[in-house]
């Protein structure tokens, strides 16, 4: 039987040691090249603008919007810093045709603003 060498638990312990030192700056470059590159606004028609849309327009209007759809983009800005889009809105009322805009707020953190017209009050 064949004891125990207590150097080898020194290299691996080493080793764990090495292998950890350069995880860390690794993963402090992947996790900045994640951010470097430049990030996308949302797309018109996802389900994220559609939500944030679609609740915008219930508290300006105090109608309940019964359907967001046909959304699609009508303009890109110029380096990609806002989308105008356009969509129709129904509502127990009818179907309004609605424009509205997806910029930054806050590009270095990937944060999104919506902003648009509001839905006329009913007559």
């Amino acid at each position: 039987m064949k004891s125990f060498n207590h150097d080898t638990g020194a290299y691996a312990f080493v080793g764990l040691l090495l292998a950890t030192v350069w995880a860390i700056p690794l993963a402090v470059f992947l996790h900045r090249d994640a951010h470097g590159s430049q990030m996308e606004l949302p797309r018109c028609d996802e389900a994220r603008s559609l939500d944030q849309v679609r609740g915008a327009l219930e508290a300006q209007g105090g109608r309940t919007v019964l359907g967001l759809y046909a959304a699609s983009e009508a303009i890109g800005g110029v380096n990609r810093d806002y989308r105008r889009c356009t969509a129709t809105v129904a509502t127990s009322d009818g179907e309004v045709h609605l424009r509205f805009i997806i910029g930054w707020h806050d590009r270095r953190n990937g944060i999104p603003f919506w902003t648009g017209e509001s839905l006329l009050p009913p007559p």
